[in-house]
């Protein structure tokens, strides 16, 4: 039987990004630290809205894009808070409810900064913005959110769901390696520990997430543990090169989970 070694494209295939050794990460909050600051914004834009300028909340505001009643801004701001609170659940992300508050904020934010200084509320919207800031963050954005930008964030127990997906694909990997009589037995054996600590790490990763701990650090030992399974130049049999391009999809989904997996600086 042919062997094929491993090459950078398929080593590539199976990231969005190229191996790394390390990576320089954001920690990745969990679901209910995502909860505590969706309420933190809450409990900001309450105080933000008992002090400010009564004129300006009640008062009209000229924008580039014409004339805003401050009040309604406000009141459209505060729905947008109260449908994300009550649509974030564990299986449910509500990606598209933070999206919408960021934009309601974005509105905010420029006319708050456009008004003089000194206005009654401007520091108490500062808060505001800080926790929009975290909350952003747990999505992969910005806040202020550009046009255009991408918010998305996979809950727990998804993430959780995809790292159980790579460990089952690591078996099918160990399988495959098992049944082949081509390989050397030392090169099979170094290949064997290899997927093991994949496994490992996997299911490791998956418990944590389960439980809903930090777990941004196991996210990123298997990625760094999968990178070493697929170290360029590997000769390995075709019948194990297709289970482990079967890899591709779980990893690449549990990447959207963390992007934890950057290329770290030198």
């Amino acid at each position: 039987m042919q062997s094929y070694r491993i090459c950078s494209a398929l080593a590539g295939a199976l990231f969005l990004v190229a191996p790394v050794v390390r990576a320089q990460t954001v920690e990745r909050p969990t679901d209910s630290q995502v909860k505590k600051v969706i309420e933190a914004v809450d409990q900001t834009r309450d105080r933000f809205e008992d002090q400010l300028d009564g004129k300006v909340k009640n008062g009209v505001i000229r924008s580039a894009t014409g004339e805003v009643q401050v009040k309604g801004a406000l009141e459209d701001f505060q729905k947008a808070v109260a449908t994300l609170k009550s649509r974030f659940t564990d299986s449910y992300a509500a990606s598209a409810e933070v999206e919408a508050l960021l934009r309601r904020g974005n509105a905010l934010d420029a006319m708050i900064k456009g008004q003089p200084t000194g206005l009654k509320g401007a520091s108490e919207w500062d808060q505001v913005a800080a926790e929009l800031k975290r909350l952003a963050a747990a999505y992969r954005a910005e806040f202020p959110l550009p046009e255009g930008a991408t918010v998305r964030r996979v809950n727990d127990a998804e993430a959780a769901a995809f790292a159980a997906a790579i460990a089952t694909q690591a078996e099918q990997v160990k399988r495959a390696v098992n049944d082949d009589k081509t390989m050397a037995k030392p090169d099979k054996q170094a290949l064997t520990a290899d997927v093991d600590a994949v496994i490992k790490q996997a299911k490791l990763l998956e418990s944590r997430l389960k439980d809903g701990k930090p777990a941004t650090a196991d996210g990123r030992a298997l990625r760094e543990k999968l990178a070493a399974l697929l170290a360029e130049g590997r000769q390995l049999p075709p019948s194990v090169l297709s289970a482990i391009g079967s890899l591709r999809a779980p990893t690449q989904k549990l990447e959207m989970a963390f992007g934890v997996f950057a290329p770290a600086t030198t």
